[in-house]
Order: structure tokens, then sequence, then C-alpha cells
């Protein structure tokens, strides 16, 4: 019979079926949370929880020490005296998915939390039965310093084609299990360095198959609050951030010699470029140009708006 991970202790040849990847930074308040939904999960294989915390100064670190020594055969921690995302370092990325030993992956940052103890079993169940599907996903409910967020709209709530994930669409991160197709070679640059590595990973799952919303899954909970890596960004830069990703996104699928994929990317960042009110000048359609071409374009038009400013400024 199946039983919580908190009550399991795996033998160390026993191969890791799913692998929960999280990563903490001054998450004090909300860690123990965190750590306790994934220790809840019933399942009947084994789970591996990596979690990274980039040189906290609140006491998190500790934290994630204790729950590792009472369980040593589930926890595996990297805990940095350096805060590295400061210096342009994605941890998911850089440390702990080319560490992941699993069949599947899984996200979810230390302040946001699981509260269903089947989320695990249910999307193994679904990858193991749908061989044409790559990634499930389910519907979260947005957590405030007012209490749930009963208006907030997550990512997609549909199934998804190949095409689709291509697409580098936005999906509740937090609530992602996917195949690990990234086991055993190095994570590619255009993750390594995106502004936003979710979507990236999203549309090279695509080459591998679509994705499959499960409605019927409890939500999984996303706080907002002022030190989250992206609510805590303003509009502007939310913006810019989303743009430059689906620019790796491009960069991707040109390397991959998808021209149909390449330049639905570019279209996608042309329309949120246009939202920060930039101007392309080029007399050949966006679309048909390279990634490399679209970036120096991207650069000039930032520099004319800088000019620009400055002028205003100085008249």
């Amino acid at each position: 019979m199946a039983i919580p991970l908190r009550d399991r202790v795996f033998g160390l040849d026993e191969p890791v079926v799913v692998s929960i990847c999280s990563i903490a930074f001054n998450h004090q308040a909300y860690i123990r949370q965190a750590l306790d939904g994934f220790l809840e999960q019933v399942c009947d294989f084994r789970v591996e929880i990596l979690i990274y915390d980039d040189a906290s100064t609140d006491g998190t670190a500790d934290i994630i020490r204790d729950y590792a020594a009472r369980h040593p055969t589930i926890f595996r921690t990297f805990l940095q005296s350096v805060n590295l995302f400061s210096k342009g370092v994605n941890p998911y990325y850089g440390f702990v998915m080319p560490a992941a030993r699993g069949e599947y992956l899984a996200f979810c940052d230390g302040d946001d939390f699981w509260s269903d103890p089947d989320k695990l079993a249910r999307q193994v169940a679904v990858l193991r039965a749908e061989p044409e599907t790559v990634l499930t996903y389910g519907p979260v409910r947005a957590i405030t310093s007012m209490g749930v967020q009963r208006d907030y709209s997550g990512g997609v709530r549909r199934d998804m084609t190949p095409a689709e994930l291509k697409a580098a669409p936005a999906i509740n991160t937090l609530t992602a299990c996917f195949r690990n197709i990234f086991r055993d070679m190095p994570v590619s640059l255009f993750i390594r360095t995106s502004t936003i590595g979710d979507l990236t990973v999203w549309s090279m799952l695509g080459y591998h198959g679509g994705g499959r919303y499960l409605g019927d899954m409890p939500s999984a909970n996303y706080r907002i609050h002022d030190k989250g890596l992206i609510s805590m960004q303003g509009k502007q830069r939310a913006l810019q951030m989303t743009a430059v990703a689906h620019l790796h996104v491009a960069a991707y699928h040109d390397e991959q010699g998808d021209a149909v994929a390449r330049q639905a990317s570019v279209r996608t960042m042309l329309q949120v470029y246009n939202q920060l009110g930039y101007s392309m000048m080029h007399d050949q359609p966006l679309e048909d140009l390279g990634p490399k071409t679209l970036f120096k374009l991207w650069r000039r038009a930032v520099k004319r708006r800088l000019r620009a400013a400055i002028v205003r400024v100085k008249s």
C-alpha cells in the first residue's frame, strides 16, 4: 500500500521515478509548507527532492538542513554561501535540473506549495499510460497577503498539441510534471541563459509530445509577494523578460531547423516587444530573420529609444 513520502526510506539502488526540483531564497516564512507538501505525496515509487538555497540570510537553509537530516534518502540539497542568481545564474538550470535522476521532473519554488497528496501519482499515471504526452499540468490558485485571489488567471487550461508547446505557452509551472528529456545530457544554453527558463523548457518538450491539462486535479498554491521572482518585477521589466525568453525559444527552434516554430516564436516575441514601445526598422519581414539579426535590431532600437529619452531630458 502506498504511504506518504515522509514515512518512506528508499534503498540507494532503487531507481528514482520523480525528481521534485525546488529553489528557495529567504523563504523562511513559507518553506516548511512547501516541503511538507512534497513529503505528503502518496506514491508507490521512489521520489527525490532536490532543493537549492541561494544563500538565504533568514534561516531558510537551516530549515532545509533539518528536513534533509530527517529524510536522508529523499532530500538532496544545494546550499550556497554566495547568492548566484544576482550573478546571472538560474539555479534550476545551473544546478538542480542537471542533477535530477528521475524519469520525470516536477517544479515547485520554496514559497509555493502543493495541497494534493495524490498530485505526483496521478500525473505519473497519465504519463505512463500516454506515451504521446510529454507534459502534464493543472490549475492553480493565487495567494496574496490578503488571502486567496479569486480572479487570478494563470496558465493555459486545456490540452496542448506539440506545435502549441513549441510556441512556449504560459503554463502553471508549479503544477507541471513532465518527462525528463534532459537526463544524461548538458542543459541547453538556450535554457540556462533564458530570462524565463520554463518557457524554453515547454518549447523543447514540444519536440517529444503534447501537453495534458488535468482540470480535475486540486489547485496548487502560487504565492504572490514582494520577494517573488516574477511578481516583484514591474510591468515593463516583466515584458522585457518575456520578450527575451521568446527570442531564446526562436533561437532554439532555429538550431533545430524548425522554421515554422521559429517564425511563430518570433511573432510572439514581436507582439510582446511592441508593447514596450520600441520600433525595429527593417525592409524584410522580421519573421524571416534569424535570431542573431533580430537581437542586433533589438539593441539598435533600445539605443535609439535611450538617445531620444536623453534628448527629451536635455531639452
